[in-house]
């Protein structure tokens, strides 16, 4: 008897050892910790010492913890241009990032410049449709479409995605090479976008991954078709999460059904480190999802290494270039961002700036390119810097009436009569929304858009009716109709009007009369002083019905 008992207990210890793999079973939770669009906002809102003080917090009871980043980190303000990224880089190796996917804001300083940044990160950089199809150097080899984090026996891939916006959002020239496009964003078509994310989620889980999280720079919203987060999760299956960014909004969790009608988490940390994410594994297998919006514990030596960046950078960031006697936002009362759907009065200062600074007939500035508030009082360098904060150079270039009324139905395809939904989102955005100075024109929305662009949003035609109608352009004191048959000159930043930025390719190559005026905030400086002496309420402290939309 007593021989029998030793045998069925050896049979049963043999058992468990069969079905828990000879291996301890792992009870530790895995928390990813994740933030998107931060734009060079290193010691606002929450900042990256109180991220790196919340990682090792965290560290410290958790077993298991990886920190992400989403994109566009390294643009957005005078730390980032004047260091191309490189700070902001250093900043993110200080805090402990494991993990960032390139955002298409992070190609605005050159392919140079970020080829170098991604060199400089500790972690993995990750994109899996930015392929090189060039034929000399590829300036992205240590990009990865994918990274495996083991957690004990548990394996997790991160699959970060660009945006194929990026072609037409960020500087189009970085992508050129000899004259031909050198990058691809697997973008021909949606469906091969659809596929080449579909295919490295297989080789994920063919691999052995258990769980799989998209580090996505996409968008979320119904302004982001085909290429957006929403889109792309209806036409792939396999995902446990999808961590996005590029749209800037603030979304703990909205769940999407995927390919095969699986309810999938999608996330969204905001912007300017507002509030940041952590998306957790139990060791049950649940995914929880919490939002941090406030932590005031700080490490004190990226606190120190910050301070002392922003001592580099104060004597030329503070210095007083301007003032203003009013404020003039890129969003309304509610906070709902405009410049992207309809006239500003911030948009119409700073075409103004172009037209009236260079002498042209018309000024263009597209409202995805205006990215901060000016405020009253006086004004830094810093602070007008970051209304435009990519650099370009305004130029300016001749162009016929009916390139312009082109440019104007393709800046209008996505207007609608109402800019904001009932959350205060806003409504039919475009980046290349023209606010102008020289001209009017009206949107009349009950009428569809006919325009046709390619597979990375460059314009193509105008194949239908049109939307957009009553153009008229400034002749002296008064409006007299836009002469198709006519050369404008037309003053806007390089970006738009050399580089077929935003998608707008009818001026790329139109003749050129200056493509080195000065950069575009220099320009807004010497106009809001040398033009208008500060006293900006004379002109802007309302709109004035340059664009009507019906």
């Amino acid at each position: 008897m007593k021989k029998k008992s030793i045998i069925i207990l050896f049979i049963l210890t043999l058992f468990i050892i069969v079905l828990t793999g000879c291996n301890k079973v792992d009870i530790y939770d895995i928390n990813i910790i994740f933030t998107s669009d931060v734009h060079c906002a290193i010691d606002k809102n929450i900042g990256y010492s109180s991220i790196k003080a919340y990682k090792d917090m965290l560290s410290k009871t958790n077993k298991y913890v990886t920190l992400v980043d989403t994109g566009d980190a390294i643009q957005g303000n005078i730390v980032g241009s004047i260091s191309k990224g490189e700070y902001i880089i250093n900043i993110m190796n200080k805090a402990g990032y494991d993990l960032y996917t390139i955002g298409n804001h992070d190609f605005d300083y050159g392919i140079d410049a970020l080829s170098n940044v991604i060199t400089k990160f500790n972690g993995q950089v990750l994109s899996c449709n930015l392929s090189y199809i060039g034929e000399n150097e590829d300036k992205f080899s240590k990009v990865k479409p994918y990274s495996i984090k083991e957690y004990g026996n548990t394996k997790v891939g991160y699959i970060g995605i660009t945006t194929p916006e990026t072609f037409v959002t960020s500087n189009p020239s970085t992508f050129i090479e000899d004259g031909k496009l050198a990058y691809s964003l697997s973008s021909d078509t949606k469906e091969d976008f659809y596929k080449c994310v579909q295919d490295n989620i297989n080789e994920c889980k063919n691999l052995g991954c258990k769980y799989i999280i998209l580090l996505s720079h996409l968008g979320y919203g119904s302004e982001y078709i085909d290429y957006g987060s929403i889109d792309l999760l209806k036409n792939i299956s396999g995902v446990d999460a999808v961590l996005d960014g590029h749209s800037h909004k603030d979304i703990p969790c909205s769940y999407m059904k995927d390919k095969d009608n699986k309810n999938v988490p999608i996330c969204t940390a905001g912007t300017k480190l507002k509030e940041f994410g952590r998306l957790t594994i139990t060791s049950f297998g649940n995914i929880l999802i919490e939002f941090i919006n406030s932590y005031d514990e700080k490490d004190t030596e990226l606190s120190l290494y910050i301070d002392s960046i922003n001592s580099e950078l104060s004597q030329i960031a503070n210095k007083i270039v301007a003032k203003s006697d009013i404020e003039l936002k890129i969003t309304d009362s509610s906070g709902t961002r405009i410049t992207r759907n309809q006239e500003t009065a911030i948009g119409n200062l700073i075409a103004d700036s172009y037209r009236l600074e260079t002498g042209a007939d018309i000024g263009i500035v597209n409202g995805g390119g205006i990215r901060s508030n000016i405020p009253s009082g006086d004004l830094t360098y810093q602070q007008i810097q970051a209304v435009n904060p990519f650099g370009n150079t305004i130029v300016i270039v001749e162009a016929k009436g009916s390139e312009i009324r082109d440019f104007l139905e393709f800046a209008s395809r996505y207007t609608e009569f109402n800019y904001k939904d009932e959350n205060g989102q806003p409504l039919g955005e475009c980046g290349a929304f023209a606010q102008v100075s020289g001209l009017k024109y009206t949107i009349d929305t009950s009428i569809s858009s006919s325009v046709t662009i390619d597979s990375i949003g460059n314009f193509l035609d105008i194949t239908g009716k049109r939307r957009v109608k009553d153009i008229k352009v400034l002749s002296g004191n008064e409006y007299i109709d836009l002469d198709l048959e006519k050369t404008y000159t037309i003053a806007s930043h390089n970006y738009l009007l050399l580089e077929g930025g935003d998608g707008a390719t009818m001026f790329k190559d139109n003749n050129v009369l200056n493509n080195n005026v000065s950069k575009d905030y220099e320009v807004l400086i010497a106009y809001i002083m040398d033009y208008l002496g500060g006293n900006l309420s004379d002109k802007y402290a309302n709109t004035e019905g340059r664009i009507t939309i019906i």
